[in-house]
């Protein structure tokens, strides 16, 4: 009974430090750091203007800031994390792109981050292709 309400006084702490409201999500990701040389699949549970809770498969070490990359929107966000929780992790997105505003013009610094982060999943695509066709 204590750890119920503690985990709900938890919650009712989380609402409260969030600058948006946050709307359900089930959105595939891509987490890049270490300057591309690492990825990590995750998944967007919920996500507002200002930030998004991931999950990923198991506790791993992260950055505090690293790359999303979400291929079905096309969108990269530069992110710092808010809270870790295992295998939940809450960011706050770091650059200025909302996410509505996706499909809109993107400066330069946003075009050389995005083409880092395409590099960095093509190198990870051919070190799978490689391991796969070694076999």
């Amino acid at each position: 009974m204590a750890d119920l309400k503690a985990q709900a006084m938890l919650t009712l702490a989380d609402a409260e430090q969030r600058q948006a409201p946050r709307l359900r999500a089930l959105i595939g990701a891509r987490i890049v750091f270490n300057n591309g040389q690492a990825t990590l699949d995750c998944l967007i549970r919920d996500v507002s203007e200002t930030g998004a809770k991931l999950i990923i498969s198991a506790p791993v070490p992260l950055p505090d800031g690293f790359e999303l990359i979400i291929p079905q929107r096309g969108i990269t966000r530069r992110v710092r994390v808010a809270w870790r929780r295992a295998t939940e992790i809450g960011v706050r997105f770091a650059d200025e792109q909302a996410p509505e505003q996706a499909g809109a013009p993107q400066s330069e610094a946003a075009l050389k981050q995005r083409i880092r982060a395409l590099e960095a999943q093509v190198a990870w695509l051919q070190s799978r292709i490689a391991l796969l066709t070694e076999g």
